[in-house]
């Protein structure tokens, strides 16, 4: 060796031995942490199918259908203001811990559930947990990805959320259908996951440093976007409208729609129809994972536009085949927007404000939801199903033109927006 030269230094045993449990740690909270998002999000959709029965049993209209399903946005907003940004301050596992024990009395609220009062309080008690849950378990999936890979959290984070949204209503709507207990079996088999996920996050990693923070949480700071990510937050907002859009028509009244434009009454096709939407929204994440933003953007929100215009010519062609290509469509296009939007706004987060900023982006995604939903619901009382569906459909189209269109002035000289500012 070259005088003047110094041999990198090497680790020894014990530190080698520390790193690979670390690694290791962070590995095993990574998969608890996408775990626990899958399983609150499965069972925020877990009502889907069995609303109708609801309906049914106790007798309330359309509107006041769209109204529970919208409860849990009630529910979601004030937890996504004062509980979500919490976690970069007191810690993402003790916020994590606290939204699966309200979603798990969510469904002991379906469980016991004897009036409409009972479905209100699940659906806003599942919002709260959600709330408290969404921004922080994107949060900690970025910090904890072994590698420090963003763009795979944030991958991992999307996927995690439309599996879970997926197999929720596919699965009540097949023990709806087939199964004993069609009001109360599908909670009992929720409630065990919800269990594991909770061990899950017991042994999750703590990746927030509470001694570099105050506990109190300065007044103000709780949601918003700093100047310099504004441009990019705002893109991915308008893609979230019609992301999300999408997600609250199909969402709350797929069986309807099943029922209305197609007149088939299985409940398992209802869940059916919500599973492949959203199936294929992870799929087409999945498959789309490392293009670049500004093409899962324009793609995503074409896909959006055509899928929406196939969904809304179902009824006037009679046809299922147009109907199923257009909820596969828009499933797909929505997971692409979707991705976009959260890569977008990892983009532009400091670690700091990480929370903070997702749980801002959150409460745009739960009100898209909540406006669309109600839009059909309460639409359909007053003008018909149909109309109301056309005019939900339409502003979604024009959400995700806009989406596109600002697509086109932010990121046509851009192959990815990571490091932007």
């Amino acid at each position: 060796m070259e005088a003047g030269t110094q041999s990198p230094p090497e680790l020894g045993p014990y530190a080698a031995e520390t790193s690979s449990r670390r690694i290791s740690g962070k590995t095993v909270g990574f998969v608890a942490v996408a775990y626990a998002l899958g399983v609150t999000l499965m069972g925020n959709n877990i009502p889907t199918p069995l609303y109708p029965e609801y309906q049914q049993l106790f007798g309330f209209s359309t509107g006041m259908l769209t109204v529970i399903f919208a409860a849990a946005a009630a529910g979601v907003l004030p937890s996504l203001l004062l509980i979500g940004p919490l976690s970069d301050r007191l810690g993402r596992r003790p916020v994590l811990l606290f939204s699966l024990a309200l979603v798990a009395l969510s469904c002991v609220c379906f469980l016991l559930a004897t009036s409409l009062i009972w479905l209100l309080a699940a659906r806003f008690i599942s919002g709260v947990g959600i709330g408290a849950l969404a921004g922080t378990a994107g949060a900690a999936l970025a910090e904890l990805e072994p590698r420090g890979d963003h763009v795979r959290a944030a991958l991992v984070s999307s996927t995690s959320t439309v599996t879970g949204q997926a197999v929720g209503p596919l699965l009540a709507g097949v023990l709806t259908q087939y199964a004993p207990l069609p009001l109360k079996l599908v909670f009992w088999i929720d409630l065990g996951l919800i269990g594991l996920a909770i061990w899950g996050v017991l042994i999750t990693p703590e990746t927030v440093d509470r001694r570099a923070f105050p506990v109190t949480v300065p007044r103000g700071r709780r949601i918003g976007v700093p100047p310099a990510a504004r441009s990019a937050f705002l893109l991915a907002s308008v893609a979230a409208l019609a992301a999300f859009g999408v997600l609250g028509l199909v969402s709350a009244l797929g069986p309807s729609l099943v029922v209305h434009l197609l007149h088939v009454h299985n409940r398992a096709v209802g869940g059916l129809v919500v599973f492949g939407l959203l199936g294929t929204s992870a799929i087409g994440q999945i498959a789309c994972r490392t293009a670049p933003v500004r093409y899962t953007l324009f793609g995503g929100c074409g896909a959006i536009a055509l899928g929406m215009v196939l969904v809304v010519l179902a009824q006037p062609t009679g046809s299922l085949a147009v109907f199923a290509a257009g909820i596969v469509i828009a499933g797909a296009g929505q997971g692409l927007t979707y991705l976009s939007g959260q890569e977008l706004v990892d983009s532009v987060a400091t670690p700091e404000l990480r929370g903070q900023m997702f749980s801002t982006y959150f409460i745009v995604l739960y009100l898209s939801v909540a406006v669309s939903a109600l839009g059909v619901g309460f639409g359909a009382d007053w003008i018909g199903f149909y109309p109301a569906t056309c005019m939900v459909a339409g502003a979604i189209v024009l959400a995700a033109a806009a989406a596109a269109a600002g697509g086109v002035v932010r990121l046509r000289h851009k192959p990815t927006v990571k490091g932007s500012t």
